[in-house]
């Protein structure tokens, strides 16, 4: 690691100490304000003892965590993401810049690896684990807890399994010690230069299963749709709302003249999608996993091929004995439960007809 722009700064320090005492998810530093902080979804300022940021003070903190090659693709992408060590826990860090200002968003990691079952997740979560090819999906907004779902997986076959196992990340959240499984771990930016080349290199190291952070783009797409195709189990996430929306987001990234070569693929390499949200409870003390699974069975797979998507939520219905389940379901089980409130729902769900419906019934 090169040398750090500001060696010596202890607010940085201060800030950093505090997170990890109060066990903060996330804190925003930026221009014109305290530094403010999320607590169960919430944002909070720190306003006692604390100065606002100054467009001098908000810099110096960013560069206090980079070093001057980092400041450097700063600057020529004017965004960066990476993360860092401090004491025993591990950063992940987005600095941008807004209105010509400097722009950092921390987030603290948690120490330990989270497992399926401590998360709440069900059986067929563990299912997939066991394939030996195919694509495994975790989808929804950014911080839905999607890395820590892929996370838990990810140690499950480690912890139960003989495999090799490829991670390449943007950046890198979840270091997994060597269990059953053999690991390596690799950083976009730091061990490699992009995804597209990550992933045409791991196909060269004969992983079993390759986990990447996030399909961003055509060409990723097709390649993770490759390597399922070949003898690899495939984990990724995408940023939909839905598993319906998942697969026609898919097939939106290509051309039409490609859709259908696409849609044969999909109908056979996909493996189930997880789409969740992290709901605060209701008494304001913490979040709830949300849950929305489509499992590929043949059902699926044809209404895929005849690309009659608009169908998938029926199937997602009908498909409970198969471990599939609507968000909508998951959702009224938590309502009726008194774990989430009605107006918490009210913000995540696809479709609050259906949880009305559900819950007059």
């Amino acid at each position: 690691m090169g040398k750090l722009i500001i060696q010596d700064n202890i607010f940085k320090d201060q800030l950093l100490q505090v997170m990890i005492d109060n066990e903060w998810s996330d804190m925003y530093i930026t221009v014109g304000t305290y530094p403010a902080i999320k607590i169960w979804g919430d944002i909070v300022r720190l306003d006692e003892d604390v100065k606002k940021f100054t467009p001098e003070t908000s810099r110096d903190f960013a560069h206090s965590l980079i070093t001057h090659e980092e400041l450097e693709i700063l600057e020529r992408d004017q965004n960066y993401d990476f993360s860092f060590s401090y004491g025993d826990r591990r950063f992940r860090v987005n600095i941008s810049f807004q209105m010509w200002n400097y722009m950092t968003v921390l987030r603290l990691l948690t120490v330990d690896i989270p497992n399926t079952d401590n998360l709440g997740l069900t059986d067929i979560y563990k299912d997939v684990t066991k394939l030996g090819q195919g694509l495994v999906l975790v989808t929804g907004p950014t911080g839905s807890g999607k890395t820590t779902t892929l996370a838990a997986m990810i140690d499950y076959i480690n912890a139960n399994y003989n495999r090799h196992i490829i991670t390449i990340e943007d950046p890198i959240e979840y270091v997994h010690p060597h269990k059953m499984s053999i690991i390596e771990h690799k950083e976009i930016g730091r061990d490699v230069p992009d995804y597209e080349t990550a992933l045409i290199g791991a196909m060269r190291q004969n992983p079993q299963v390759i986990l990447f952070g996030e399909m961003r783009s055509k060409a990723e797409m097709e390649m993770a749709l490759r390597l399922a195709e070949t003898g690899h189990l495939v984990f990724s996430t995408l940023h939909t709302r839905s598993a319906y929306q998942t697969i026609t987001r898919i097939l939106d990234s290509f051309e039409a003249s490609e859709k259908s070569q696409i849609r044969l693929q999909l109908a056979d390499s996909l493996v189930a999608v997880f789409s969740q949200r992290l709901l605060k409870t209701s008494d304001g003390t913490g979040v709830k996993l949300a849950k929305e699974v489509l499992y590929k069975n043949q059902a699926v797979a044809n209404l895929i091929r005849e690309n009659d998507l608009h169908q998938i939520p029926s199937v997602i219905q009908t498909g409970m004995r198969e471990g599939m389940q609507l968000l909508e379901t998951d959702i009224v089980n938590l309502i009726q439960a008194g774990t989430i409130t009605l107006e918490e729902w009210l913000k995540y769900s696809n479709n609050p007809k259906l949880i009305k419906e559900s819950l007059q019934n």
